[in-house]
């Protein structure tokens, strides 16, 4: 284990994460391998009086500390288990570890759109994946939790027996985005496929993912940008990784979700003074909630959180709650 303090060679590397917005200001850094030094870290906080922090890849990083800071991103050992179909990744692993390594034994796991995330902090927030409406959160598969103190340093999981998917996406100018939020909404959606609708600036962007075949015909009420739609290894269903950047992130679940509120929120997204970007994924199928819609925001900027929540107030008759996942840089 390396122990970092403001000054070091490498503390200025390892505090940094994904999220270039919000940074840890951390008095000490424990650069941990191992249960028994996350136990060191945990003792070195007590002792000082310190709050602590854990961070492996920095992508959902909500609140800096400005005490100990715990880097796991060395505890990154992934093991499959293809006589059992699980799991185990440690503290510091990222889903693209546990893709490849299962992808050998026909096997995948219940991984987001993001290959790069970390495999901890991603299920501990419940874990919305590629999937999600056909089996269910990541978090609903965890067979066992190692830790040290109150900090999760390992995951045993399930894995699904999956090897390919039907999948793609289908990019619109934005001039068409009424027509295609309606058509989206009023998708007579099965069980089995997980799609999410996505403002990107000067597009819409569409995507959708099942292990069985469904058809998008429906969906082509404008000439697209860009389209494609077909059976594919899982790996390719996933999102290829980003550079750091700075975003600030929040979402509200949704009970009910009428056509007029959704086009609200999505116009005032589009004219706000702050650049942000509209997701909106429905719920059902495996999922089990009681909501039936997530509408996630994000800006590539922090100290928007006043503009966010004009959007919501769209829809704010209708909201049931948060997701633990897609929350960044906000309280």
């Amino acid at each position: 284990m390396q122990i970092f303090y403001p000054g070091d060679t490498g503390y200025d590397e390892e505090r940094s994460g994904f999220q270039t917005g919000l940074r840890h200001e951390p008095q000490v850094v424990f650069a941990v391998e191992t249960a028994q030094d996350v136990e060191e870290a945990l003792r070195y906080a007590e002792n000082h009086g310190h709050e602590y922090a854990v961070q492996a890849t920095g992508h959902g990083l909500t609140t800096a500390t400005t005490g100990v800071l715990i880097s796991t991103k060395r505890m990154n050992d992934v093991r499959i288990d293809p006589a059992t179909g699980t799991a185990r990744a440690e503290a510091g692993a990222v889903w693209q570890q546990v893709i490849e390594k299962a992808a050998g034994h026909g096997l995948a796991p219940l991984s987001g759109d993001a290959s790069d995330v970390g495999v901890v902090g991603y299920t501990l927030g419940g874990g919305y994946g590629v999937l999600a409406r056909e089996f269910g959160f990541a978090s609903d598969r965890v067979r066992a939790t190692e830790k040290a103190g109150d900090v999760v340093t390992a995951l045993e999981f399930e894995l699904l027996p999956v090897t390919e998917v039907h999948a793609g996406e289908m990019f619109f100018e934005a001039r068409h985005a009424e027509a295609v939020f309606e058509a989206f909404h009023g998708w007579d959606l099965p069980d089995h496929v997980t799609p999410a609708l996505t403002t990107l600036g000067d597009v819409v962007r569409i995507t959708f993912a099942s292990t069985k075949p469904f058809d998008i015909g429906h969906l082509h009420v404008a000439p697209t940008v860009k389209e494609e739609f077909g059976v594919k290894p899982f790996s390719q269903a996933v999102g290829r990784p980003l550079p750091p950047h700075a975003y600030q992130g929040d979402n509200v679940l949704v009970e009910d979700l009428p056509l007029e509120a959704l086009q609200r929120a999505r116009e005032t997204a589009a004219n706000s003074s702050a650049e942000i970007f509209l997701g909106v994924l429905p719920l059902g199928g495996a999922l089990g909630t009681g909501a039936t819609h997530l509408i996630k925001l994000i800006s590539p900027q922090s100290g928007v959180g006043e503009q966010h929540e004009e959007v919501f107030d769209q829809v704010r008759s209708f909201v049931v709650g948060r997701s633990r996942n897609f929350r960044y840089a906000v309280g």
